[in-house]
């Protein structure tokens, strides 16, 4: 127990800067509310680590009477903790590891106290199924990610997708019944949401088969300001970082224009020319987007994200001016998941071309036209 007579000061800010809760790792206990009956006391402890007498936990002659007052050398603890760092485990607990407590748990309160209202940000999570497999997206899980730029405006996520579906994308119905879910879940939850002005800005959390993440992306399209997130694989996260590094997106043009154009995006995954031909024949353009080394895990910043939506446009644009506005633009996609939302995004749809979007299914021989989204 300390001997040392801790002034006001330090005893009002320390629970400031920790928020009232405990700081031991993974910890972050409530001091002055009791989990059960919900009564409101103080059950904290403040605790020395450098202790205030040299010969307390972890004390030393000359700095225990320097840092008996130092904010810097105190921890709100709760009583199991408080006991566990100064009496059941002192050895376990030497002042390095205490500092390293301290410093995460300030820096977390800091951030998630920092964020202005003007961040608020409604999570949208559209899954639907990919093959065998049914994705899970909750708010438990995906909300972390939206720190420390937004914070989620309502506990939970608006979700638009189709509840226990039973069809999967080798399956013909699977598209139709998937757009028309989709469809309607948009107007319903977020179409005029948005016109009342109760939608600020989304986050948006997908895992879907690549034509449906396109389609989403139409319907979001740039009005309305949003964040994209991309389930990276290693590290394992849904947050793109801040570098700034630069991937060049190479665009290979067709060396005759033929009636019909197609669009190849190999960016995940290399997609060889011969696979459009054998669905559209060879009276094909085919355009072609893509980096130096294809592969499905390289999207881990926002920047590629940012240059890539400037590309598409640029390249959609390019394609406009070689053909007529009712000529199809037919969408060969190997390409992470945040970027087939940001392509649709970048699709104007009163003015660029009719997209068909096919999926790549090995259960039905390669690709196959899956939805077909038209300008109006």
């Amino acid at each position: 127990m300390s001997v040392t007579s801790i002034s006001s000061k330090n005893k009002f800010l320390l629970w400031a800067i920790t928020a009232g809760r405990c700081q031991y790792r993974g910890c972050n206990k409530l001091l002055y509310q009791d989990i059960l009956t919900k009564a409101n006391y103080n059950q904290s402890y403040i605790a020395h680590i450098v202790a205030d007498v040299e010969g307390g936990p972890r004390g030393d002659k000359v700095r225990s009477p320097l840092l008996r007052d130092d904010i810097n050398n105190l921890m709100l603890l709760c009583d199991s903790h408080h006991r566990r760092i100064d009496t059941a485990d002192i050895a376990g607990h030497p002042e390095s590891l205490l500092l390293e407590m301290k410093k995460e748990h300030e820096q977390r309160i800091q951030i998630a106290t920092g964020i202005a209202p003007n961040m608020m940000s409604h999570m949208l999570t559209y899954k639907a199924n990919v093959g065998v497999h049914t994705p899970e997206l909750s708010y438990q899980t995906l909300s972390p990610y939206l720190a420390p730029t937004h914070y989620p405006a309502i506990a939970d996520t608006i979700d638009l997708g189709l509840t226990n579906s039973l069809q999967r994308d080798r399956d013909t119905a699977f598209w139709t019944t998937e757009i028309d879910n989709l469809e309607a879940q948009f107007n319903k939850k977020l179409l005029q949401n948005f016109a009342k002005g109760e939608i600020q800005h989304l986050s948006i959390f997908a895992f879907a088969p690549i034509p449906l993440l396109i389609k989403l992306g139409t319907m979001v399209n740039d009005i309305y300001p949003a964040e994209i997130y991309q389930p990276v694989r290693t590290p394992k996260t849904w947050k793109l970082d801040d570098d700034l590094t630069e991937i060049k997106y190479h665009v290979i043009h067709p060396k005759e224009q033929h009636p019909i154009v197609a669009l190849n995006i190999s960016l995940s995954a290399t997609i060889n020319n011969n696979r459009i031909t054998d669905v559209l024949g060879q009276d094909v353009s085919i355009y072609t987007i893509t980096i130096d080394s294809p592969f499905n895990d390289y999207l881990k910043s926002k920047k590629h994200l940012q240059d890539f939506s400037i590309a598409i446009r640029k390249l959609f644009n390019e394609i406009k001016a070689n053909y007529s506005a009712d000529t199809p633009i037919h969408i060969f996609p190997a390409m992470p998941i945040a970027k087939a939302v940001e392509l649709g995004r970048a699709w104007m749809p009163k003015a660029d071309m009719p997209l068909y979007v096919y999926d790549q299914n090995t259960a039905n021989g390669g690709f196959s036209k899956a939805i077909e989204i038209i300008n109006h």
